[in-house]
């Protein structure tokens, strides 16, 4: 009884996947490309939309940040291991850098501008 079930168990299963096939997935159309790369003054560079003008953005981020570990060289005591419930066992610093670089061809040659903040 016990095999004749299992055997029209799978054979249901093996029907209702059969009719369960997936539908066509409709035709993807052609990627349109809105960041085009500008290759005449180095990698990184990319056009701006609309324009001759070639733009790269660059920088860094750095963040630290501890537990009990001191300030950096910055002592607050004669020892620091005394702590009480006044002081702040955590420390953090951040750095930051961004910068933007843009040319553009004219007649008189390249003309250049850079930030750096």
């Amino acid at each position: 009884m016990k095999f004749k079930s299992l055997l029209l168990g799978s054979a249901a299963v093996l029907i209702a996947a059969g009719g369960a096939q997936a539908a066509d997935l409709p035709v993807k159309a052609k990627a349109v490309e809105y960041v085009k790369i500008c290759s005449l003054y180095g990698a990184g560079f990319y056009y701006m939309p609309g324009t001759d003008t070639c733009i790269k953005f660059g920088g860094y981020l750095r963040a630290d940040n501890w537990y009990q570990g001191g300030d950096y060289g910055f002592r607050q005591g004669a020892n620091q291991g005394s702590n009480n419930r006044l002081t702040n066992y955590w420390g953090a610093r951040a750095r930051m850098d961004f910068t933007v670089d843009t040319r553009t061809a004219t007649e008189y040659g390249v003309l250049r501008t850079y930030a750096d903040m």
